[in-house]
């Protein structure tokens, strides 16, 4: 689990920075209403701006919100930590292109910002629960606002970069022929099934089918997964998305339609599947796949212009990371991109920084 963490590090990082998708559900303002002392220990300063660990625990927390727990479950502490370093390291990136926005003097107008705040507000039945929710959590219109403003001043940023990518035709063809197999359309299957808790009760009701009684009744009457209330109907379902478990028992009814499986054990339950439909896989042509071809080039692009942007401004910048974050074990190599260095390094004085935000990591960047 934690080697194809680290493997994929950089990418991760590359992504979350540049998804900029404000998710005021996540609790991104009410850090400002629950600020702790201007004395809290810090995680890393960059260029003079801390970042408490405070803050990265609030971060950390919204981060891992988005992980299903099945997922969170199998990470020990060591895959824990990896998780959190990389929050760190996003906030960092975060602040980095913040900094930079402003010596750039990247402006955003009003109007940007007024059409960000109703997007928000469009999250809530009326003005009133957006107030109510506001006074809650002690949330200032104006920090929202300055919130915004900065989320807009690093997307403008980063969107300045992406104008020159231009992917030449040949280009997607070149793509299309190397990948077809990305662009076809898996076998889909329309199935019923059923689920039982024990392999007994699931042959019982297997018998039952096998005699002629009607599945859809049955699987109301007896199954316990989701689709019973359905009458067992899974819907259409795509090949690769099969259990692995089953995959093959269900392939073979192909030519067989209207025939049951036999019983298989998934995970920790029995089931078996009726199979209804059958729609065999099909590629998808050249002009049916090309617009998808010009997106993943040109997200290929930006995550090259973005990383070069931030290494280069990770050269530039002083990043000091406490004593007690390296002592944790949480910072334990360095970056391609920065010098670790500890608090007691020679640096400028501190000031407070606001609350760097983490923006959601299943996000694409910007177009």
């Amino acid at each position: 689990m934690l080697r194809g963490l680290r493997k994929n590090l950089d990418v991760i990082i590359i992504i979350i920075v540049v998804a900029f998708v404000f998710t005021i559900f996540y609790g991104t303002f009410t850090r400002r209403s629950q600020s702790p002392s201007q004395g809290a220990a810090s995680a890393a300063t960059v260029n003079n701006t801390v970042i408490t660990i405070y803050d990265l625990e609030n971060q950390f927390r919204n981060f891992i919100s988005q992980f299903d727990n099945r997922y969170l479950n199998e990470l020990d502490e060591q895959g824990i930590n990896y998780l959190k370093r990389l929050t760190l390291e996003s906030m960092i990136n975060n602040e980095l292109l913040y900094q930079e926005a402003k010596s750039r003097k990247i402006k955003v107008n009003n109007n940007d910002i007024n059409t960000r705040l109703n997007e928000i507000k469009a999250n809530f039945p009326s003005e009133k629960e957006f107030q109510n929710y506001l006074q809650y959590n002690g949330i200032r219109i104006n920090d929202m606002r300055e919130s915004i403003k900065r989320d807009l001043m690093i997307t403008n940023l980063t969107n300045s970069l992406y104008e020159s990518i231009v992917i030449p035709p040949e280009d997607i063809n070149n793509y299309y022929e190397e990948n077809k197999s990305l662009f076809s359309i898996p076998a889909q299957y329309h199935l019923y099934q059923m689920t039982f808790t024990s392999q007994e009760e699931a042959e019982k009701i297997y018998k039952r089918v096998n005699l002629g009684e009607d599945f859809s009744n049955l699987a109301k009457s007896s199954s316990t997964d989701t689709y019973a209330s359905q009458g067992g109907d899974a819907g259409w379902i795509s090949e690769n998305a099969l259990p692995n478990e089953a995959i093959n028992v269900i392939k073979e009814l192909k030519e067989k339609l209207g025939s049951v499986t036999p019983i298989v054990k998934v995970g920790n339950n029995y089931q078996f599947f009726k199979l209804i439909e059958y729609k065999p896989a099909e590629e998808k042509t050249f002009e049916e796949s090309q617009e998808e071809i010009k997106v993943i080039l040109e997200n290929e692009q930006k995550k090259v212009k973005l990383e070069h942007l931030i290494a280069e401004i990770r050269d530039k910048s002083n990043i000091v990371y406490s004593e007690s974050i390296l002592s944790s074990g949480l910072v334990s190599e360095t970056s391609p991109t920065e010098p670790v260095e500890s608090e007691n390094s020679a640096a400028p004085s501190p000031e407070s920084s606001e609350p760097t935000e983490i923006p959601n990591i299943i996000s694409t960047p910007n177009p």
